[in-house]
């Protein structure tokens, strides 16, 4: 059975990852875009050959044809977005952060299981093979007792490259920190299917000359016990965009596995134990294709009628973390996360 998806926001992440993601999907087809500004709709339509192009949201969820759509807006307009498409009976994947709050995050949740769509966020990471296949060794226990993990994520830009509403507070809801940030904690949440219970955190923030964080520094408490490091940010080039895992029985290592590697980049999975070795290499993995398979997920969770495993809870559950990176940062001490807010994974 064919899905008919739409693109809400014509951006570059839509362009560079979506388009083509959805291109590999069987049976997917992208039938219409929106913008704000129609003539930035109608070139991303031509040149993608699509054929719809709206500045109307009305208009973009009454086409005849729509099935699902892709929430890429701006942040401040996830909710917005998203509850106004569940409204109008279409299934959600919406681009993170799920929205800036914990409460619009619940009220995108209550939409759209009342009005029967399925509703999942983004965290493609979690589909690179890489990841899958340290999952699969951290399950069979040959990790041991996990100590301490480590997770990078980082792009080599001049400071000031923020831009439009990425540099708003009020919209973006901070720089690094839902920008690249929220990617290596999702995957450490993954691998070692546990959840974060505290942060302490720092940025480089500066009121009011750098109203949005470059780079981010985060330390996590697991509630399985073991602690992490997260650095994340813009500003860093030719950084080494690992996951590193330390257990009792052995070390796994994802080399250039987080982002979008840079060309040339080897990309591999090392596990190093005592009477364990494996090294696996990926390098043919691409960013697009890592969307392709959330994508094509997410549509056979709309066929048969299951939860998507990157569900709006798993959303509330990262919105939840991030802000609590953030509200560490800023007031320069530790916060804990309640039992309550210890989600799914």
């Amino acid at each position: 059975m064919s899905q008919k998806w739409g693109i809400l926001g014509a951006g570059d992440i839509a362009q560079r990852n979506i388009v083509p993601a959805l291109a590999q999907v069987e049976g997917a087809e992208l039938v219409a875009v929106m913008n704000r500004r129609l003539a930035n709709a109608q070139a991303f339509a031509e040149r993608n050959k699509i054929a719809g192009a709206y500045d109307s949201l009305d208009a973009f969820l009454a086409h005849p044809q729509l099935d699902a759509v892709y929430v890429a807006s701006p942040n401040g307009l996830h909710a917005e977005h998203t509850i106004a498409a569940a409204r109008a009976g279409k299934h959600v994947l919406c681009d993170k952060p799920m929205a800036l709050t914990e409460a619009e995050c619940e009220r995108m949740i209550e939409a759209c299981e009342r009005h029967g769509v399925k509703l999942g966020v983004v965290f493609q990471n979690r589909y690179h093979p890489a990841h899958i296949q340290a999952r699969r060794q951290i399950e069979a226990g040959v990790l041991g007792e996990i100590q301490y993990a480590s997770a990078q994520l980082c792009v080599g830009r001049a400071r000031g490259h923020w831009k439009g509403w990425r540099l708003d507070p009020s919209v973006a809801g901070s720089g690094a920190i839902v920008g690249q940030a929220v990617h290596p904690i999702d995957i450490l949440r993954f691998l070692m299917d546990s959840e974060v219970v505290e942060v302490q955190a720092m940025t480089d923030q500066q009121l009011p000359d750098r109203p949005v964080d470059d780079m981010a520094y985060a330390l996590l408490r697991f509630a399985n016990g073991a602690h992490a490091t997260v650095v994340a940010g813009t500003v860093v080039p030719r950084s080494a965009n690992d996951v590193v895992l330390y257990g009792s029985g052995a070390r796994i290592v994802c080399t250039s596995t987080l982002g979008t590697p840079p060309a040339g980049a080897r990309q591999k999975l090392s596990v190093e134990g005592e009477g364990s070795g494996l090294n696996l290499d990926f390098s043919s993995s691409t960013s697009p294709q890592r969307f392709a398979a959330m994508l094509d997920d997410f549509g056979r969770c709309i066929r048969e009628k299951r939860e998507p495993a990157l569900s709006g809870r798993n959303g509330l559950q990262m919105v939840k973390i991030a802000n609590a990176v953030l509200e560490s940062s800023r007031h320069g001490k530790a916060v804990r996360l309640s039992p309550t807010d210890q989600g799914t994974r």
